[in-house]
């Protein structure tokens, strides 16, 4: 009969050499803590915080060239993640008003077309000039839409009516929903957009590419005045309905009470010999007043 092997003599599998006990190599690795890199906006969030707490402990014990030096840090690593904040904002408003600004660049761009071949075919001086006019507009417009700045709240040129959703007019006031608006209030970037035109397209990209747009978007929300506090309603009418414990009002002294003059409730007995006193007196009116023939 074959002799067993011992456990010394097996080959372990490189997989469950962690599991032999005893051995230095089993031994588990502790789990590393996660440590951003330091071209992350993550490390420089860490590293800002960091200086910001040795500050708040006191500047007096540290070197005039150390303080210097990391409050350079600081500033450098504060407009990194400034940075990195509006981009982030950038690329969540671009795609947020992707397709408005799409369609309306594409309506901007029909109806500038339109205008265009209708001013070749017109002779008469005032219609020419009415005609040049609109077709300003719609070239505002088209630069409205592709230049409007990336950080702020995108207001819609031709917002769509509930005029517009009737079955019948619904595809008549998809195409021309531009002309439609053609004399309708612009928004106060329109202006900004049409003198920048003047200046050229480097102008027109500067205002796209504007970093102001966290503060403008902020200040873009009107806040509503604080209306001046009023008593509730249900409180006044309470505090009218309540009387008052010291002093009775007048309507109350006018009043004549119930309670007094109402007489006071019987028991069953008391009622009792009072329907007994009743007809006995009722039997004694009936004795005395006679018969109907007599």
């Amino acid at each position: 009969m074959a002799t067993k092997r011992s456990f010394s003599e097996v080959d372990t599998h490189p997989d469950r050499q962690h599991l032999i006990q005893g051995d230095s190599s089993a031994q588990r690795q502790k789990k590393s803590t996660h440590n951003p890199r330091e071209d992350s906006t993550n490390w420089a969030k860490k590293r800002a915080r960091t200086i910001e707490r040795l500050f708040q402990k006191g500047k007096d014990g540290i070197p005039a060239d150390v303080l210097a030096e990391l409050e350079r840090e600081l500033a450098a690593h504060k407009k990194r993640i400034a940075e990195a904040s509006n981009k982030k904002l950038r690329s969540k408003m671009i795609g947020k008003y992707h397709m408005v600004r799409f369609f309306e660049r594409k309506k901007a761009l029909r109806l500038e077309k339109q205008l265009k071949r209708r001013l070749e075919n017109t002779t008469d001086p005032e219609e020419i000039a009415a005609i040049k006019a609109d077709l300003h507009i719609a070239e505002v417009d088209k630069m409205y839409t592709m230049y409007f700045p990336f950080l702020e709240r995108y207001i819609s040129l031709y917002p769509v009516s509930d005029g517009f959703k009737t079955k019948d007019s619904e595809e008549s006031a998809d195409k021309s929903s531009a002309a439609l608006h053609l004399r309708a209030e612009r928004p106060p970037m329109w202006k900004t957009v049409e003198k920048a035109m003047e200046s050229g397209t480097r102008a027109l990209e500067r205002l796209r590419d504007r970093k102001d747009g966290a503060e403008s978007l902020s200040a873009s929300k009107p806040q509503a005045a604080k209306r001046p506090e009023r008593p509730s309603r249900t409180k006044a009418l309470a505090a009218e309905r309540k009387p008052s414990l010291r002093e009775p009002s007048s309507a109350q002294a006018k009043k004549p009470s119930i309670k007094q003059d109402a007489p006071a409730p019987m028991n069953r007995r008391q009622r009792r010999e009072r329907e007994r006193a009743e007809a006995a007196a009722a039997a004694e009116n009936e004795s005395d007043g006679g018969g109907f023939f007599e």
